[in-house]
């Protein structure tokens, strides 16, 4: 999440940093969503996710529209930046396209994420009825067709040719719960794989594009990995070990905070005249901070309506 945000920091300079956050920060969010997938119902999960994953960005989508209108009594600008996100929260999406059809779409910003894992998710879970092996097969069959869809024909709202291309990284989490150990020979094909991937391509799944997809994909992966064995390097520093999990854990309120900073607020756009690292610092700590100041009301409300009933 941290590194997202960063990534989304387009106040800066370009930095090759972002470059290496693209190739693979949104595929591990789908990689790590896929370890964590169990086989449910398809209606349960569907109505789960949709508490989970949809009920936020309706609430994130309502408070920029919200926070447009109060604007727009001041500055009549905020008036047609409502409509405009009023537009976009039916439309789903987080970037401009390159297709042929609907390329030039209204964008929600980051938050597309949550209704493309929602989709991912539940086509993923569809498919419980195959073995393994058969589920990865058809995710890998659906990331190209979807690839190929939205990079050159069409963009369809709610991100779902974004989520179709993604599936394939769901599939592969889901497959590394399986995997006792890597043989080394696959961690130097993967590290190549990666680095092919920083030279020569692009991955952002927003659009949907992968320059060298099934490259892409293995780079992807592996940096998702190197990534997870810092984390467990990481998960033994005590306090900070602490904070990190706390971000994790409230990973989604962070994200949906960033997109009212980003979209609406743009408190942290006021720092960039002191410089590129207070601007990132703000960047990251306003939708930490918010979401931490969030939590301790939920909770102070949780308690007291535990105590009047």
């Amino acid at each position: 999440m941290i590194l997202m945000i960063l990534g989304h920091c387009a106040l800066l300079p370009y930095r090759p940093y972002k470059h290496v956050i693209y190739s693979f920060h949104m595929p591990l969010f789908f990689i790590i969503s896929g370890y964590l997938y169990k086989c449910k119902d398809i209606k349960i999960s569907l109505r789960k996710d949709a508490f989970r994953l949809m009920l936020p960005y309706v609430y994130t989508c309502l408070a920029i529209i919200c926070i447009c209108l109060l604007f727009s009594l001041f500055d009549n600008a905020y008036l047609s930046k409502a409509l405009h996100y009023l537009k976009a929260s039916f439309l789903g999406s987080g970037s401009k396209h390159h297709c042929m059809y609907l390329a030039k779409v209204p964008n929600i910003g980051a938050i597309w994420f949550l209704p493309a894992l929602y989709i991912c998710k539940n086509v993923y879970n569809s498919m419980q009825s195959l073995d393994l092996r058969k589920r990865f097969l058809a995710s890998c069959l659906i990331f190209i067709v979807a690839a190929l869809l939205g990079r050159y024909v069409i963009y369809i709202p709610f991100s779902v040719l974004s989520a179709l291309t993604a599936i394939i990284f769901f599939a592969i989490g889901d497959v590394l719960k399986h995997v006792n150990g890597i043989n080394p020979i696959y961690w130097v094909i993967g590290i190549g794989c990666w680095a092919i991937s920083l030279i020569y391509s692009r991955v952002t799944l927003v659009r949907p594009i992968i320059d060298y997809y099934f490259i892409d994909v293995i780079g992807a992966t592996t940096a998702t990995l190197l990534i997870y064995m810092l984390s467990v390097k990481l998960d033994k520093l005590g306090f900070f070990s602490k904070v990190l999990t706390w971000i994790g854990q409230n990973s989604l309120y962070i994200l949906c905070f960033h997109v009212l900073d980003e979209n609406v607020l743009k408190i942290s756009r006021m720092m960039k005249p002191a410089g590129c690292l207070l601007t990132m610092l703000t960047m990251i700590t306003i939708p930490i901070l918010a979401t931490y100041l969030f939590m301790c009301i939920k909770k102070r409300m949780s308690g007291f309506l535990t105590q009047q009933s």
